[in-house]
């Protein structure tokens, strides 16, 4: 009995230690390169077919219902705004001003960001990001997420184009929601789709904090990301820091963060 508890115990210190050799971003990169989901399309068809006229009737009331409260939700009335040169410019404030205010406006805005974030001894990573507002409730943003573990020494990359829409544009509050593509290179080398949500709340010159949240779909998995962090504003550049929770496929990642964001 002996030999056979010893074998088994061996077995599983090798297995173990076959994981762990295999790193985080390895695994992350194969739920990722993973193509295969279960699907139960041939259910839905079959049930489909059980819908009688009165049911699609309802059915079509319902969705053009959800349509109109939805748009409301998503879109507002779009009411006209401008941008302040930065925040709290001019005393207590965020990002975009009423059109009366007397001071000096803009209607375009682009910030560059730059985030270092490190989980541990084993990982790190940076987020480079460009945001450009060409008007104050639209706007594109393009961003490169880099990881890298030191052993084994693995890198991922992940590449986005969002297009932005500002829902909320209050003198201290600017919420967001986006849409557009991630690319994962470094031997995944998939596109998918990716949609964000965010909001940032000016408090009291010169802080403010953010909280954000971003799902790209790969293939049967998804790179997520989840940010908190806290700005100080230095005129037009302001110092952030804080935490970043990152899910790539099965592996998870808690990480601190600090960068510095440059508005023109």
């Amino acid at each position: 009995m002996k030999p056979k508890i010893t074998l088994f115990l061996l077995l599983c210190c090798f297995a173990c230690a076959l994981t762990n050799a295999q790193g985080k971003l390895n695994r992350a990169k194969n739920d990722l390169s993973n193509s295969n989901s279960n699907s139960s399309s041939s259910s839905i068809r079959s049930s489909d077919n059980d819908y009688d006229d009165n049911a699609s009737y309802f059915d079509g009331v319902f969705i053009e219902l959800a349509y109109y409260i939805s748009y409301g939700v998503l879109f507002g009335d779009m009411e006209s705004r401008y941008f302040y040169t930065h925040p709290y410019s001019d005393g207590s404030h965020g990002e975009y001003a009423f059109p009366d205010e007397n001071v000096p406006l803009k209607r375009s805005q682009f910030i560059i960001s730059n985030t270092f974030f490190a989980s541990g001894k084993q990982f790190y990573g940076n987020d480079f990001e460009l945001n450009y507002r060409f008007m104050p409730l639209l706007g594109v943003e393009a961003n490169h997420l880099y990881f890298f573990e030191k052993d084994p020494k693995v890198e991922l990359g992940v590449t986005s184009f969002m297009i932005n829409y500002y829902r909320v544009r209050e003198k201290h509050v600017t919420g967001y929601w986006g849409i557009g593509v991630s690319h994962v290179g470094n031997g995944v080398d998939e596109t998918g789709f990716a949609y964000q949500v965010g909001v940032d709340v000016y408090l009291n010159k010169p802080y403010s904090f953010g909280i954000s949240w971003k799902q790209s779909l790969i293939n049967a998995s998804s790179v997520d990301e989840f940010k908190v962090l806290v700005h100080r504003h230095l005129k037009r550049f302001s110092i952030h820091g804080g935490f970043n929770h990152y899910k790539l496929g099965s592996v998870t990642i808690n990480a601190v963060a600090f960068g510095l964001n440059y508005r023109i």
